[in-house]
């Protein structure tokens, strides 16, 4: 392929971005073996590893074009919230809100600090380097794109995927287990980080450093409403997750950015990596998670105050009360619902007095 100096001559790239920021290339990209510890590598500057570009046209602008693809076609095709209740439009645009800023923050910083370590790195002869911020501007705004693609994707899900009213909340068993193996994650990641000397754990300590608190943090607030909702939720986070990994792939194959491997644990094939893998579909489900959350609290609680005949909803407030009621009573009804609603067959009825 075209070798980094070669593709630094495009004419659109300014010689003030042709080397990248200190933070994108501040670890050893290879490593010196013997009697000197890995850290004590000899310092290799992108310039000295060309990255292997097939092509100087396509650059990072390009991915966000294809991403954006299906979003846009889904958009034009099926908007959402046509047929949504006016407390569940406020939920949804309250999600979209809190995870723009929330989810774009955090994954500002993770990112940031994945660069500096040198897990992954940009070719600047495919993106804009500014020595102000430590990502590409395409980069930052990819963190945009993704974030509101997954959001658009979960409300699409909630309205074309059914919920299945059958089943109950998990059960204390459950939620003690998921909070024990995402503590454990969370600690993993802390050792990964800061005490491990092998290199091939850094990714994945990341992740779990990163995305463990905060999908603790949905669980433990929603996870009442999980089973119900659990098929909504999976397409909601696989649609956009595995098409994200997909388009990564691509940038890779094209040379808009690259994973050393002495940072990844070595499984994969090709471009497929588990590393990244997990980078897209952890993070993915942050946002999808979050959406779950807020989006069938307004649904449930919509619809089981209709069927005790008691007025809707009519501010997020409600829903807010209503998630915290759940979380804390570990049960999805509303006031005296067990005993004013008749419920037939057993898992119905078990249902409903667990839910």
């Amino acid at each position: 392929g075209n070798t980094w100096p070669s593709a630094t001559s495009r004419s659109c790239c300014r010689s003030d971005m042709r080397v990248a920021p200190p933070l994108l290339h501040s670890r050893p990209l290879l490593a010196v073996r013997g009697s000197a510890p890995a850290h004590a590598a000899v310092m290799l500057s992108p310039a000295a590893v060309p990255f292997d570009a097939p092509t100087d046209w396509f650059v990072y602008g390009h991915l966000h074009f294809i991403l954006a693809l299906p979003t846009l076609t889904l958009l034009s095709l099926s908007p959402p919230l046509q047929r949504a209740a006016p407390v569940q439009k406020q939920a949804a645009y309250a999600f979209i809100a809190f995870i723009v800023v929330v989810g774009v923050v955090q994954s500002f910083i993770w990112d940031s600090y994945g660069a500096s370590l040198g897990i992954w790195e940009f070719n600047p002869a495919k993106c804009t380097l500014r020595e102000s911020i430590p990502l590409p501007v395409e980069e930052v705004l990819w963190l945009f794109h993704h974030v509101l693609k997954t959001a658009l994707y979960q409300l699409k899900a909630f309205e074309l995927v059914p919920a299945q009213t059958e089943r109950g909340v998990p059960s204390a068993a459950l939620r003690g287990g998921v909070s024990a193996a995402l503590l454990s994650a969370f600690a993993f990641g802390g050792w990964a980080l800061a005490l491990s000397p092998d290199d091939s754990v850094k990714c994945l300590g990341l992740v779990a450093l990163a995305f463990s608190p905060v999908w603790l943090v949905i669980w433990s607030i929603g996870s009442s409403f999980v089973l119900r909702h659990a098929d909504r939720i999976t397409w909601g986070w696989f649609a956009p997750g595995v098409t994200t990994v997909l388009i990564d792939c691509l940038g890779q194959q094209q040379g808009v950015w690259r994973f050393p491997p002495a940072f990844l644990s070595g499984i994969g094939s090709g471009y497929l990596k588990l590393d990244i893998f997990l980078v897209y579909m952890v993070s993915t489900f942050a946002v999808t998670g979050t959406g779950a959350v807020i989006l069938a609290a307004a649904e449930e609680l919509l619809a089981r105050r209709s069927a005790l005949g008691e007025p809707p909803p009519e501010s997020l407030l409600e829903v807010a009360s209503y998630i915290w009621s759940s979380c804390r009573a570990s049960s999805l009804s509303v006031g005296g619902e067990a005993e004013a609603l008749s419920y037939e067959g057993s898992e119905v009825a078990a249902a409903a007095a667990s839910g």
